[in-house]
């Protein structure tokens, strides 16, 4: 039995793996140095192939549309109570409410977050195996491990233990409400719901919605160094976003982005009806003058940057990354079905690789979001689109051994 075939007859079991794993990845965010923090993206990695192999649809997240209206009331109603509970423990002053829009796009999100997570994929796959108390307990005891991760390097032990403990009763009163619902619906408005009101009622926005955590710099300055192995980084054709030079110069930006997007939209059928010289001619050689045009110019001294304004050399990184986008999807299409046609093991590959590619933009968007998406979503989006590049040169690379793979063999 290999490991695929082991983690879809036990997904209970491996759902819980990937939760731990994942409570591991976030402790290390938030506790560890950089070097800690690098050694958490790949663990994360291996949290995300558990999770890809143990998902069929999105329908194990369990949110439906039937009996909406019901289930949105139950939220609301159960998300009050919620409160109301908290009120009496804490003895709040509801004349302190005043909403305020980070807190509320941050917890919304988080809340959203956890929902899918724990009551929509943990406790759906733990059904398979346990019964309804077990269940229940084992996902109580994973989100309040989740918690001690989040918050263990923020808070004293008292208020760690406090927020631990009143998340798993919370837990619990929503993981009663996912079994009585059958609906992740019910639960993520109440999660929000009870978050908002919660947090709206402090004085501060917390520390974890302002402060861009440290190992931002650190990821990006991680992705700009790889990147730098296949790209010159000539500043005068990079953009610069949040006083940040982007990972690659425009022309690779656009090369590598079109790439990953040919990968991504893979679709067999219409990529084989692609395979031709109606579509490669017309496709690839305007793309190679116009792309490959303005480097000569510019090599042969007929174009100088440097002798350009602002607006003159916007308008000519502009034209790089529109043909290098071009180049790359048209290009990677003439790689994808080269292999296709090729005997031996590399379409199986293909296929294999493939068909899990779209997952991988989970990753890039959760370690954006973690780059602090509402103090400075510049800087997200540096880190997000830094991180599509990367997967790109890694994919392109990936693919063109595996085109000369037979020659090898050879």
């Amino acid at each position: 039995m290999n490991l695929k075939e082991y983690i879809s007859e036990n997904r209970a079991y491996t759902a819980i793996a990937a939760t731990i794993g994942l409570c591991a990845v976030i402790y290390l965010y938030y506790a560890g140095g950089s070097a800690v923090q690098l050694a958490a993206i790949g663990l994360f990695l291996g949290v995300l192939f558990v999770w890809t192999e143990t998902i069929e649809s999105f329908a194990d997240f369990q949110l439906k549309k039937e009996e909406w209206k019901t289930n949105v009331a139950v939220g609301v109603v159960a998300g009050l109570a919620m409160f109301l509970i908290y009120i009496g423990y804490k003895r709040l002053d509801l004349s302190r409410i005043a909403f305020n829009p980070s807190i509320l796009v941050a917890v919304t999100m988080i809340a959203a977050a956890e929902e899918f997570f724990f009551r929509g994929y943990l406790q759906g796959k733990l059904s398979e195996k346990f019964g309804i108390i077990i269940r229940i307990t084992i996902v109580t005891v994973l989100f309040g491990l989740y918690k001690v991760s989040v918050f263990s390097s923020m808070r004293t032990f008292f208020s760690l233990a406090e927020i631990v403990v009143i998340s798993c009763v919370g837990s619990v009163i929503l993981s009663v409400e996912m079994e009585k619902t059958r609906n992740l619906l019910a639960p993520l408005i109440s999660h929000a719901l009870w978050d908002n009101l919660v947090y709206s009622n402090m004085e501060n926005v917390p520390s974890w919605i302002t402060a861009t955590p440290q190992w931002t710099e650190t990821l990006y300055q991680y992705l700009f160094r790889f990147s730098g192995f296949f790209c010159s980084q000539w500043e005068l054709s990079s953009y610069f976003v949040a006083g940040k030079q982007f990972v690659t110069c425009s022309g690779c930006t656009g090369i590598f982005l079109g790439a990953f997007f040919a990968f991504f939209l893979y679709e067999k059928k219409f990529f084989s009806k692609l395979h031709t010289k109606k579509f490669y001619l017309p496709a690839l050689l305007p793309q190679i003058f116009l792309f490959f045009g303005l480097n000569i110019i510019t090599w042969a001294g007929l174009l100088d940057p440097y002798a350009l304004g602002a607006v003159h050399l916007r308008i000519i990184n502009y034209s790089y990354t529109f043909f290098g986008l071009l180049f790359g999807f048209s290009g990677s299409v003439l790689l994808i079905n080269t292999i296709s046609t090729q005997g031996g093991k590399a379409p199986e590959l293909l296929e294999s690789w493939l068909k899990d590619y779209e997952y991988l933009v989970i990753p890039a968007l959760l370690l954006a979001f973690l780059s602090n998406p509402l103090t400075n979503p510049q800087m997200t989006a540096v880190v997000f689109f830094s991180i599509l590049v990367v997967i790109g040169i890694i994919t392109v690379i990936a693919f063109a051994l595996l085109l000369f793979l037979p020659l090898f063999k050879k």
